[in-house]
C-alpha cells in the first residue's frame, strides 16, 4: 500500500538520467522510500539506480525501482532501509547479470574486472551507526563514489579503496555486465 503512494510521489519527481549524488539535498530527497524521504533511508535503491545508470541501462526510472523493490527488500517499513543482500532480487528479476560477494578482496577483483560496483559497509566499528550503500567507478588508479555522503551533490573522487571502506566494515558488494549495444 505505501509503495503505491510512494510511487505516485516518486515518478512526478524528474530526477534526469544521470546517477545520483547526495541523497539529501536537490530532487532526491523530494522522494520517499517506506516511511521515510529518501534522505533517510534510500542509499540501496540509490546504488542499484546509480550502477544500472553507469553501465548503460537508461530505461529504469528512480520510481520504477523503488515500486519494485520495496516488497523484495525494504526493512522495517523502510526505518533500516533496505536488506543489503537482497539487491541483487532486481538485477535478477530483469535479466542482467549480475555477481555477488561478501568477500572485500573479491569485491576488489570485481571491480578490476568491471570498473563498477557497488557495495554496503558499516558507516562505524559498531552496528550503532547504520550502514550505507555506495556505488563506484574506477578510474586508473582511483574510485569515484556515489552517493558517498548525504549532503554532498556530487562524486567523491577517493584515491584508495581504504577510504571508502575498510575489510572489517565490508558487507557485501554486488557488480552487474555492462548493456549490451
Amino acid at each position: 500500500m505505501i509503495e503505491k503512494r510512494n510511487y505516485i510521489i516518486n515518478s512526478r519527481i524528474d530526477l534526469g538520467n544521470e546517477p545520483i549524488n547526495g541523497q539529501a539535498v536537490g530532487k532526491i530527497s523530494e522522494c520517499r522510500y517506506g516511511l521515510f524521504p529518501a534522505g533517510y533511508n534510500a542509499c540501496e535503491m540509490i546504488a542499484v539506480y546509480n550502477l544500472l545508470k553507469l553501465n548503460g541501462y537508461r530505461d529504469y526510472p528512480f520510481a520504477d525501482i523503488c515500486f519494485e523493490m520495496y516488497k523484495k527488500s525494504w526493512a522495517f517499513w523502510g526505518l533500516f532501509g533496505s536488506n543489503v543482500f537482497a539487491l541483487y532480487k532486481f538485477y535478477k528479476s530483469h535479466g542482467i547479470p549480475y555477481i555477488k560477494t561478501k568477500k572485500y578482496k573479491e569485491f576488489l577483483k570485481l571491480l578490476d574486472k568491471n570498473n563498477t560496483g557497488m557495495l554496503s559497509f558499516w558507516n562505524g566499528d559498531t552496528p550503532f551507526k547504520g550502514i550505507h550503500t555506495v556505488c563506484i567507478k574506477k578510474d586508473n588508479n582511483s574510485y569515484i563514489v556515489y552517493n558517498m555522503y548525504n549532503n554532498v551533490p556530487v562524486p567523491v573522487i577517493c584515491r584508495s579503496f581504504a577510504e571508502i571502506t575498510l575489510p572489517r566494515r565490508f558487507i557485501v558488494g554486488y557488480a552487474i555486465e555492462k548493456k549490451p549495444n
